[in-house]
């Protein structure tokens, strides 16, 4: 198993389980929140990446299809528990300022509720 997945109220969330989020597992996660979001109508998901200790270019070219994918449905998907080892990869990509990303998963959950701070800050 890739991913576990729960949905509290209107928000669904991923936790991946791998270490390392790599090409092997990019397509099928990326079908998997294709999914989500065209066949169920989901439009908030939150993406649990505390386990993940390294994402390749093609795991994070999922991430953002399936981003782009939900905004385009008025969704959004926000990130929760990033390690600090892959923070300059996304600070190197610009992808901080891309994704909403939350020190806890709880947080980035709440974050969908509050309209006066849509960035999280």
């Amino acid at each position: 198993m890739i991913f576990q997945v729960e949905q509290l109220d209107s928000v669904t969330c991923i936790k991946l389980i791998p270490r390392r989020a790599t090409a092997e597992i990019a397509r099928e996660f990326k079908d998997f929140l294709f999914d989500l979001i065209e066949n169920r109508e989901i439009p908030e998901i939150v993406i649990d990446v505390e386990k993940v200790e390294f994402m390749d270019s093609f795991f994070l070219g999922a991430l953002v299809s399936g981003l782009k994918k939900s905004r385009l449905t008025n969704g959004d998907i926000r990130l929760a528990e990033i390690q600090n080892s892959l923070m300059p990869i996304f600070k190197l990509m610009h992808l901080d300022e891309v994704f909403q990303i939350f020190p806890s998963k709880n947080d980035a959950i709440n974050s969908f509720t509050k309209t006066d701070n849509p960035k999280g800050e």
